[in-house]
This record gives structure tokens, C-alpha cells and sequence, in this order.
């Protein structure tokens, strides 16, 4: 079994009619705005995100069906793990390929720099063999909200 390739994007989607597969907004980089400092200097940010990281997997052997099982894993920029995804595909008798999509919801964030999300599946022997590695840039910025309460409409001056 082989891993083709894989991609982090923000949604994926098969078309019914010809089985085409769209990704959409693929993720590289990511730009989370804080509005108060607290938030940003907070060790863990939990932030409230949908992802689909999708693999394409290639298996001469298509006389039976069988299952993959692989886990996605996230790591932050320190090289610690802020996420584990583990997912049972099933590779049907007849084929050679097979397209995962597994959708995240929610990413564990603790500092600034590169996550690396990782794709491993299980091999025959039972060892998880790693296949994958999507690096995304992550960068926090601070969007401090102005109290516009006192803003008159038409000439934009506080009153």
C-alpha cells in the first residue's frame, strides 16, 4: 500500500454524478486574529475551525477488500502533539485506489510557527509507517477592536 499524496484544505467535495474531487482552499498558512492580549498569550488556543485533510491511497493487491486503518496527527512547532485523529478506510475488492477525506473540527493551537500534520497508517506486521507530512505556517495577530460607541455616523469624529 502507498500513500499518493495529501493535502489540508478548508473543504473537500466529491461530485456525485462523475466522482470528481474539488478541494477547496487548500491550507498552508493560517492567520488567527485575537481581540484581547489575554487570549493571545493563553498557552492552548482552541480555535474553532473546520479542515478535511485528504489522501489518496494506491494498493495493487485489489483480489479482496480490505481495510486501512491510519491515524492523523498534529504537531505544533515545538514538535509536541495538540491532535490525534485515528480512521478506519475500507478499500473496496476490484479497486486499486481509494480517496480518504477526514474532516477536523477544531484545532488546538499553542504557539506561533509550523504544524506539521502528519499521516501514518498500519502495515501488515501491525507498525505504523508515517506517509505523509503537511506543513501549515501559523501566525497570531492582535485586531484590538475600537470602542465605537461615541462615533457619529456622518462625519466619523467621536462626539
Amino acid at each position: 500500500m502507498k500513500n499518493i499524496w495529501s493535502v489540508v484544505c478548508s473543504k473537500a467535495i466529491v461530485d456525485q454524478m462523475t466522482n470528481s474531487l474539488s478541494l477547496n482552499e487548500v491550507v498552508d498558512e493560517m492567520t488567527i486574529s485575537f481581540v484581547n492580549p489575554e487570549d493571545m498569550k493563553k498557552p492552548t488556543k482552541n480555535v474553532p475551525l473546520s479542515l478535511a485533510v485528504v489522501n489518496l491511497w494506491h494498493d495493487e493487491n485489489s483480489s479482496e477488500e480490505r481495510l486501512v486503518d491510519y491515524v492523523i496527527e498534529i504537531y505544533d512547532p515545538k514538535g509536541e502533539q495538540t491532535g490525534e485523529f485515528n480512521i478506519s478506510a475500507k478499500f473496496e475488492k476490484g479497486k486499486k485506489r481509494l480517496r480518504t477525506i477526514a474532516n477536523i473540527n477544531g484545532l488546538k493551537l499553542t504557539d506561533e510557527g509550523s504544524y506539521n500534520v502528519r499521516t501514518s497508517y498500519k502495515d501488515k506486521k501491525g507498525n505504523m509507517l508515517q506517509v505523509a507530512e503537511v506543513p501549515i505556517d501559523v501566525k497570531f495577530i492582535l485586531n484590538m477592536r475600537r470602542d465605537d460607541t461615541n462615533i457619529n455616523p456622518n462625519t466619523n469624529r467621536v462626539a
